[in-house]
């Protein structure tokens, strides 16, 4: 935490343990810098196991996927199709052998229409998703599913929130989902008039109001450290 008061003030809103990760990212990367974490969703799992008899290869879409599935199951023995870089290095920290498509949901089905794994694959993700990955994996002839095994239920952040819009200094807010760029504009109401949005894709700078939208940094390309140098160029123009 910075001693400067006026010193920007980086509010994550993702759920806690991916804003942790990101918050110590960005540090690495920019060097001290003011937090605040306060996050739109916390993440619930929704089933107590994951069948996975006939499954050939899992597909995760999200950091958060993994750690969920690796909390339901002691099962490593599988290959996991994975859609960044960070989703693929939380796979291969809880044992599974990943590939990681180094993009967004376009990148992974590209990828793996290409490379065409054979028998079941199957999707763990959340209640909440877009892209389709599974329907359209089927759709290229792959045996794709997919299953909803947390969900991301919104959370009440409250007077921390307000607290955070109050700071003295800039208030620089990292947006990494549609859904969380909903909740925040919802819940900050019109002290998002102080915000200054990076958002992690056109479509997440989309789902703000349209003064906001309009406003909005779009990182050059959706991942923590396209993020993170978005972040970084507010900081340091």
């Amino acid at each position: 935490m910075s001693d400067n008061a006026d010193a920007p003030l980086v509010l994550i809103t993702r759920p806690r343990d991916a804003a942790h990760r990101f918050a110590e990212e960005m540090r690495a990367a920019v060097g001290p810098v003011a937090v605040a974490i306060i996050p739109m969703l916390e993440i619930k799992p929704v089933v107590e196991r994951v069948d996975l008899e006939g499954v050939s290869a899992l597909i995760f879409t999200s950091a958060a996927g993994v750690e969920v599935f690796g909390d339901l199951t002691g099962d490593r023995d599988l290959p996991a199709w994975c859609v960044g870089d960070r989703t693929a290095e939380a796979a291969r920290e809880i044992g599974l052998r990943a590939t990681s498509a180094g993009g967004d949901a376009e990148a992974l089905v590209a990828l793996m229409a290409e490379a065409r794994p054979e028998g079941r694959l199957l999707h763990l993700s959340g209640m909440h998703t877009r892209g389709d990955v599974a329907g359209r994996l089927f759709e290229a002839g792959l045996r794709a599913e997919a299953r909803a095994i947390y969900d991301q239920v919104a959370a009440q952040p409250g007077s921390e929130l307000v607290a955070a819009l109050a700071h003295p200094g800039r208030v620089i807010v990292p947006l990494f989902s549609p859904r969380s760029a909903a909740l925040f504009a919802e819940a900050a109401g019109t002290a998002t008039a102080r915000a200054e949005i990076v958002a992690l894709s056109r479509a997440v700078a989309d789902a703000l109001p349209d003064d906001m939208a309009q406003g909005a940094r779009i990182a050059d390309s959706p991942d923590a450290p396209a993020m993170i140098r978005a972040v970084a160029a507010l900081i340091s123009p």
